[in-house]
């Protein structure tokens, strides 16, 4: 039955109003269902949680949107990797997922096995610093939908790992997380992660402190390893021994310093004592790999200064020659000669190996050298080589060959090795001075050769100066040959007379030291020696001259003339 209301108008019964509730319902939902979805404007992805909305319908028909949006899961293995993804994790950070500490998500079975299984342990969010202390693992998150745990630097910023793509199980073997960690791409993926915390204003102290802590650390390990280093190396002393281990007898130089070393420094000697041994896979800056990059490092350093200098200083010059070294590899020498603040200069670049003794092979060589050291050829001023006809050559040698690119490159050939031809060639134009020579190598031969000869030498002896060899390629060095017999003279006249007349000699070696004897008892010989002597000794001083650096063409001139003056 319809009741009136208070103006008198029948008012609407339950069932009434309720039937209008239900129409108005259904229109509604009539509506709603043409409107598009409002989630398909969002993209649904791994990095996405959920999201929720509420509608409303005021009073006056007017549509009240409430959007609840989660971005990214608390799940590391269903996070999309894009720049939303990341600073997200770099604004709001990450969790480890950590509350249960039982990760009953994480069982995996033990091969070979039907009812063992192993479980992630919460020790392996932590581990134990250099220095003993406990510290954790910050960038590590656990998957309760994988049963995994990742890298989250790594996942973000694209490493390509199984424990920063797929996720990491491997319960059985925790050392592999260090490992990892311990990785170049690992360090730099946290770096850079630090970085972009950097610039949205957040810092993770923990990670950043740990991260110092190992730059601070592997730093005082390289200072002391650069040192020993540079020490070895600058006095030319071998590195390398038959071995590499610490404790060995033969381990070489470099390992015997550290040694040495880690008995006065405590921190040294902790790190060998943790990484002494520990084989390749292992960062320990203590095998020739590190050393090795050390010294590829200050040799990369020392040429790009000396080839610096030879740019501003725009003009040089070039002295090359070649030899063999111990492993009888024939190397070519290579060196810049230039002006540097008002004072000549003479640096060493490089060995060039196994060129050839062609002119044509030896001017590729040295041409290809120095367009790899950026320097400009035709600012070449100066080359000098020894003698020979591949090198010296007008025609067809180096100094032809490198005119032919720089016209201005003027030949001076060695100074000090035109010398020493000139002395041979004058020497072996004597018979009698050749003869003199022969004398002096026969008579260190003799001594040399036995130790009993050589002690009887030495006892009758008053002077510090032994007997000396003739050298081959410095003609100049005889001098200390000649200086020697001169000073030991009666040394030496003694002691041939007492092997001559010793009753325990061999009969060949008495008749060696009679014919010696004679040789020097005659007045000749006597002259010679004296001659020879003042004559190499001004050798030998002008040739040391002509080696300076510093030295120019007026000096070289008057010292030959000097020395021509006083032979004559």
């Amino acid at each position: 039955m319809n009741r009136l209301n208070a103006c008198g108008k029948k008012k609407p019964s339950g069932c009434y109003n309720r039937k209008k509730a239900k129409e108005s319902a259904q229109k509604n939902a009539s509506v709603i269902a043409k409107i598009p979805k409002l989630i398909n404007y969002f993209t649904i992805q791994g990095a996405t949680k959920t999201i929720w909305f509420k509608i409303t319908i005021n009073k006056t028909n007017l549509w009240c949107l409430t959007l609840f949006i989660s971005l990214v899961s608390d799940d590391p293995a269903l996070w999309t990797t894009n720049e939303d993804t990341i600073n997200h994790v770099i604004e709001h950070g990450f969790k480890q997922n950590l509350q249960n500490s039982q990760f009953p998500e994480s069982k995996r079975i033990i091969p070979g096995t039907s009812s063992r299984f192993r479980y992630l342990s919460l020790s392996l969010f932590q581990r134990t610093l250099l220095n003993g202390e406990l510290g954790n693992r910050e960038y590590l998150s656990y998957s309760v939908t994988t049963g995994s745990v990742y890298c989250v630097p790594c996942r973000l910023f694209g490493n390509q790992v199984p424990i920063a793509q797929e996720g990491w199980s491997d319960w059985k073997h925790p050392e592999r997380v260090t490992d990892h960690e311990n990785t170049n791409d690992h360090k730099n993926c946290v770096l850079t992660m630090i970085e972009r915390n950097r610039k949205k204003g957040k810092i993770d102290s923990e990670l950043i402190a740990s991260l110092e802590f190992e730059k601070k650390y592997w730093r005082n390990v390289l200072t002391r390893v650069v040192a020993i280093v540079v020490s070895l190396t600058s006095r030319g002393l071998p590195m390398r021994g038959h071995n590499e281990c610490f404790g060995s007898l033969h381990n070489g130089n470099f390992m015997r310093e550290l040694e040495l070393i880690a008995q006065f420094d405590p921190f040294l000697s902790k790190h060998i004592a943790q990484y002494r041994n520990s084989g390749r896979g292992k960062v320990s800056y203590l095998s020739s790999t590190t050393y090795y990059e050390v010294i590829h490092i200050m040799k990369n350093k020392i040429m790009k200064t000396i080839i610096n200098e030879v740019k501003n200083a725009k003009y040089f010059s070039i002295v090359v020659d070649s030899t063999p070294d111990i492993s009888h590899t024939d190397q070519l020498s290579l060196i810049y000669r230039y002006v540097l603040n008002g004072i000549p200069v003479e640096r060493f670049i490089q060995f060039i190996p196994n060129t050839g003794h062609k002119s044509k092979e030896i001017a590729d060589a040295v041409l290809k050298a120095i367009h790899e050291h950026r320097l400009d050829i035709k600012n070449c001023r100066g080359q000098s080589y020894d003698n020979a006809s591949n090198m010296s050559g007008k025609y067809s040698g180096l100094q032809a060959r490198i005119k032919e690119v720089s016209p201005l490159a003027e030949y001076a050939p060695c100074s000090a090795h035109s010398l020493n031809l000139v002395g041979q060639c004058a020497a072996d134009s004597s018979q009698e001075s050749t003869a003199f020579f022969c004398l002096m190598q026969n008579i260190y031969v003799f001594f040399s050769s036995s130790t009993s000869r050589w002690t009887t030498f030495i006892s009758h002896t008053s002077t510090n100066i032994t007997l000396k060899r003739k050298s081959d390629t410095r003609w100049s060095a005889r001098y200390d040959m000649c200086f020697s017999l001169l000073k030991n003279w009666d040394s030496i006249i003694t002691s041939l007379i007492n092997i001559r007349d010793s009753t325990s000699e061999k009969a060949i070696t008495k008749n060696e030291a009679k014919g010696l004897f004679l040789h020097l008892n005659k007045l000749e010989t006597a002259i010679l020696v004296l001659f020879w002597g003042d004559v190499l000794e001004r050798f030998n001083l002008i040739n040391k001259k002509l080696q300076s650096i510093s030295i120019d063409l007026i000096t070289v001139s008057n010292l030959y003339s000097s020395l021509i003056n006083y032979v004559k």
